[in-house]
């Protein structure tokens, strides 16, 4: 596997985290059992470091908006440093 194919496997599999965050933001996981349970505490960690920080950027903004639009601006970011990674890997010919 080429370098580049693993960069672009390690942001989609970071992608998925993000989604898995989002879909247990709708979930009440105190009263959850199972794997939504057991997952949510390892998903939060993974995704916290990187969301908190843009929440508390966007917090002054979003004045009393109920939606949390930081992993939205996260999947973006992202998205942005993917592309360039890939296209800087390839043209290293990696």
């Amino acid at each position: 596997m080429r370098i580049s194919g693993l960069v672009a496997l390690v942001f989609q599999a970071y992608f998925l985290v993000l989604f898995v965050r989002v879909i247990l933001s709708w979930m009440n996981l105190s009263s959850q059992r199972g794997i939504a349970s057991s997952i949510g505490p390892v998903v939060y960690r993974l995704t916290e470091p990187l969301l908190g920080p843009i929440r508390n950027w966007l917090r002054p903004h979003m004045r009393n908006t109920p939606v949390d639009f930081s992993p939205l601006v996260l999947w973006l970011a992202l998205s942005v440093v993917e592309q360039f990674l890939l296209r800087l890997l390839a043209g290293a010919g990696l």
